[in-house]
């Protein structure tokens, strides 16, 4: 008799919030769980009316913090590194544009 484990069903609630980042501000780990720390870089003047000036640094605001058991960690580092792949495999296919993994 075969060993069956049947694979937990996805129940996606569209009220979950969905956050954007652009920056990896940190990451730790202390034992019990793996914390990421997402931020988004924003250029922001002064005052309403001016431009943002070209070589200042921008703010970088927290905007997400994920903390995950080991084993979801492992299996987040496990798709990234093929979604990692599946970019460099892209990027490197003739007429495909051109996308390194930061």
């Amino acid at each position: 008799m075969a060993d069956t484990q049947q694979k937990p069903r996805i129940e996606d609630d569209p009220r979950v919030l969905e956050v954007y980042g652009n920056k990896l501000v940190s990451t730790s780990f202390d034992g019990g769980a793996v914390v990421v720390t997402i931020g988004a870089a924003r250029f922001l003047p002064e005052r309403i009316d001016d431009v943002p000036q070209q070589g200042h640094q921008p703010v970088i605001h927290v905007t997400a913090r994920l903390a995950l058991s080991p084993a979801a960690a492992v299996e987040l580092g496990n798709a990234l590194n093929n979604i990692l792949r599946a970019m460099t495999t892209r990027a490197g296919t003739p007429g495909a544009p051109s996308q390194k993994p930061s």
